[in-house]
């Protein structure tokens, strides 16, 4: 899958976190990986009324969060997306927001930045949600920079929608559209709408799509309208076997948990790449896999259970799968890490190509006739950063944080 961002999107500025070593398969160990760059933020908001997904996180600690699901996309996607709380958008979205931004990454708007917010879990926070005596509810979102409209459209889940599934555009009901709306002086756009007859846990969709541009931005809010009732019931854990490690795994190996309806099809695959010598131990990589696939699945575990908690451990043979659903199965696959291309080998001349860079992966030939490798995920997302006076490789200002000189 290629790696894309938005080419004007630039995060908000955040502590430069201390450096670690990390194995690269790109080349030799003992190379350091360097902090992402902090940037003067230019982007453009989100619902801060009911208080969306993104937004909720970003009020909380950035780099250590406690809140148990701020800190799962933490675990997946790093604390960049916390910065960057306003700027989930596609660029050519043009109105074709199902083309542009597929089931299962809603929330996320398909930007890699943010595909932590897409973590299918029930215990997002969420805000309680009731219409005024008209039966209207003002949406308030926060805009730090304006544009010129085309529409916002409001969607929420629909009666009978399992918070513990994936979100898909078949979940939603569209219940407004408004159109050009100013910004008011208090830096929000107020939106009127009528709100649907709900009750209990939902999720608020909006597209706000640009008059100006073909842009559009995406924003998930966790709601509560009354009378819910009781929350559903946690999931059932069945153990579906031991995750036996007959070896050590060498750094760069993908690690994929793909998990099975009764059908054969896929209901989820959580990827963990192996990225230092020591989380590829044989008793080291089952407990870094299962730490990914317990912030990221919505329909497995992997740990040992104690009391209806499943917590991944350091052990060759410890760790068990969980399945949710007496009807799934599921599959682990090992792709080891190939060989890095030979020297003289790249994929594109710099900036050819821009957008499709494929981090871990990528090699380009820079202005200066050298080679360079688009750092491995996360610090390889701004390989793709249409902004060469910081990211052309070799030349540009942070072009370390991108790129590896090859």
């Amino acid at each position: 899958m290629k790696t894309r961002f938005a080419p004007h999107t630039t995060p908000e500025p955040r502590p430069r976190p201390a450096l670690r070593p990390l194995a690269i398969q790109l080349i030799a160990a003992g190379l350091l990986l360097s902090a992402l760059p902090a940037q003067q933020a230019r982007a453009h908001g989100t619902m801060v009324k009911p208080v969306s997904r993104i937004y909720a996180c970003a009020q909380g600690n950035r780099e250590n969060p406690t809140d148990p699901a701020c800190r799962a996309a933490w675990q997946v996607a790093g604390p960049q997306l916390f910065y960057d709380w306003m700027g989930i958008n596609q660029a050519n979205a043009d109105g074709n927001h199902q083309a542009v931004v597929p089931d299962g990454k809603l929330c996320s708007g398909n930007n890699p930045t943010f595909r932590g917010l897409d973590l299918v879990r029930d215990d997002w926070q969420a805000s309680d949600i009731a219409p005024g005596a008209d039966g209207r509810y003002t949406f308030q979102f926060k805009g730090t920079a304006p544009h010129a409209t085309r529409d916002w459209v409001f969607y929420v889940t629909r009666d009978g929608w399992d918070p513990n599934s994936v979100l898909k555009w078949s979940d939603l009901e569209e219940f407004c559209r408004v159109g050009n709306t100013p910004l008011s002086a208090d830096g929000n756009y107020l939106l009127s709408c009528a709100l649907p007859q709900r009750s209990g846990r939902h999720v608020i969709y909006n597209t706000w799509q640009r008059s100006d541009s073909t842009e559009a931005f995406y924003t998930c809010m966790d709601v509560k309208f009354a009378g819910g009732g009781d929350p559903p019931p946690p999931p059932q854990w069945r153990d579906a076997g031991a995750l036996i490690a007959q070896n050590p795994l060498p750094v760069g190996t993908t690690v994929t948990l793909r998990v099975f309806n009764a059908d054969g099809s896929d209901a989820e695959r959580i990827e963990t790449t192996i990225d230092s010598t020591g989380q590829g131990t044989t008793t080291g990589w089952p407990r870094h896999v299962g730490e990914q696939v317990n912030a990221r699945a919505g329909f497995a575990r992997i740990g040992v259970l104690d009391n209806g908690v499943i917590t991944p451990i350091e052990s060759a043979t410890g760790n068990h799968v969980y399945l949710n659903g007496d009807d799934r199965s599921h599959q682990l696959d090992i792709q080891l890490p190939s060989d890095p291309p030979p020297p003289g080998d790249y994929d594109y001349v710099y900036p050819d190509g821009l957008g499709q860079y494929v981090p871990g992966q990528t090699v380009v030939k820079g202005s200066d006739g050298k080679l360079y490798a688009c750092r491995p995920f996360p610090q390889g997302g701004w390989c793709n950063i249409n902004s060469p006076a910081h990211y052309a490789p070799g030349t540009g200002s942070n072009w370390q944080d991108a790129w590896l000189e090859y």
